[in-house]
C-alpha cells in the first residue's frame, strides 16, 4: 500500500485519509446539528460514526489537485465541483436504488432537484480552502507516524468494519421501506374508507336535501324529523370513520415500533418516492406523547373543545 501510487497520493494516503476525513465529517454532522436541536443523532447513513461523503470528497479534491494543492483559487473550484457532483451523484443512487430520497434542498434557492443548491456548493468550496490549507498538513503528519504494518493492518480492519457496515445499513433501509409500504397501504384504506363514507353521506344528504324541499311547504315538523334522521346518519358515519382510523392509526403504532428509525431521525427531510403517505404518518408516531396523541391530533382536539364551549347551543323547542 506504501508503494502503489494513484497520481500523488500511495494507496495507503488514499485509505488513510478516506477513513480521517469520514470520521471528521461525521463530527461536524453531529456537532451542527447539536447546536441546532440541542440533542445527539447519529447523522451518518451508516451505523457507525462515518460520512464517507467526506472522505470521499477530500480524496478526490487532493487527487485532481496534485501540484495545484497549494493554489487556493484551484482548492476552491474543486472544492465546489467536486462535492457538488458526490452529492448529486449520491442523492441520485440512493433515490434510484432505495425510492426514497435522502436530503432536500427545494426549499432553497438556486437547487436542482433538491439534491444540490448552489448556497452549499459554495461553502464546500470555503470548507475545502480551510480544509487544505490549515487541516490537512496536521492529518498528512498524523497519518503517516504509523508503521508500514500497522497502517496496513489498520485500513483493512477499517475496510472490513466499513464493509460489514454497508451490508447493515442496506438490510436496514429494505427494513425500513418494507414497513413503509405497509404503513402506505393502510393510510391509503383510510383515505379509501373516509372517501367512500363521504359519498355516503352526500348522497344520502341530497336525497334527504330533496325530500326536505318536498314536505317543507305541507309540515314544518316533517322537516324537522328528516333533519333529525339525518343528523343521526351522519353521526353514526362519523362514528364508523373514526373506528376505523382510529383501528389504522393504532397498526401503524405497531409498525412505527418494530421499525428501524435511525435513518429516519438522521434525514429529518426524508421523504418516500414509492410511498409518500408514510413517512409523515411514521414521524407523527414517533412524536406522540404520553398519553398516546400526537401533539397535531392534541392540539387539534383542544381546538375542538374550545369551540365547543364557546358555542351557544340551539334551542330548537319552538320548530314543533
Amino acid at each position: 500500500m506504501y508503494h502503489i501510487y494513484l497520481h500523488t497520493l500511495t494507496l495507503y494516503e488514499v485509505f488513510a485519509y478516506f477513513f480521517i476525513y469520514s470520521f471528521l465529517g461525521w463530527v461536524c454532522e453531529v456537532a451542527f446539528h447539536a447546536i441546532k436541536t440541542g440533542k445527539f443523532v447519529n447523522r451518518g447513513f451508516l451505523n457507525g460514526p462515518v460520512c464517507p461523503i467526506y472522505g470521499a470528497g477530500v480524496v478526490v479534491i487532493l487527487l485532481i489537485l496534485g501540484d495545484y494543492a497549494q493554489q487556493m483559487w484551484a482548492v476552491f473550484l474543486v472544492g465546489v465541483a467536486v462535492p457538488t457532483l458526490l452529492e448529486l451523484v449520491t442523492g441520485w443512487l440512493l433515490e434510484t436504488f432505495f425510492h426514497d430520497k435522502w436530503w432536500d434542498y427545494s426549499e432553497r434557492r438556486f437547487n436542482f432537484k433538491g439534491y444540490i443548491c448552489l448556497e452549499f456548493s459554495l461553502l464546500w468550496g470555503i470548507a475545502a480552502v480551510c480544509v487544505i490549507s490549515i487541516l490537512h498538513p496536521l492529518i498528512r503528519k498524523f497519518a503517516m507516524l504509523f508503521t508500514e504494518i500497522a497502517g496496513t493492518v489498520l485500513v483493512c480492519i477499517g475496510a472490513a468494519i466499513l464493509l460489514a457496515d454497508v451490508i447493515l445499513t442496506v438490510l436496514q433501509v429494505l427494513k425500513l421501506n418494507q414497513k413503509l409500504a405497509e404503513i402506505d397501504k393502510l393510510a391509503k384504506a383510510m383515505r379509501a374508507g373516509s372517501e367512500l363514507i363521504g359519498k355516503e353521506v352526500a348522497a344520502v344528504t341530497l336525497a334527504a336535501q330533496k325530500g326536505v324541499e318536498q314536505v317543507k311547504d305541507s309540515a314544518k315538523k316533517k322537516t324537522s324529523q328528516v333533519r333529525e334522521t339525518l343528523e343521526e346518519k351522519k353521526e353514526a358515519w362519523d362514528e364508523k370513520s373514526a373506528a376505523r382510523k382510529a383501528e389504522a392509526k393504532a397498526r401503524i403504532d405497531e409498525i412505527v415500533k418494530k421499525m428501524p428509525k435511525r435513518l429516519l431521525k438522521a434525514f429529518p427531510s426524508l421523504s418516500s418516492r414509492r410511498n409518500p403517505d408514510s413517512v409523515p404518518l411514521v414521524r407523527e408516531s414517533m412524536e406522540k406523547g404520553k398519553d398516546g396523541t400526537s401533539r397535531a391530533a392534541a392540539t387539534e382536539r383542544s381546538a375542538q373543545q374550545e369551540n365547543k364551549r364557546n358555542t351557544p347551543k340551539d334551542d330548537t323547542s319552538g320548530e314543533e
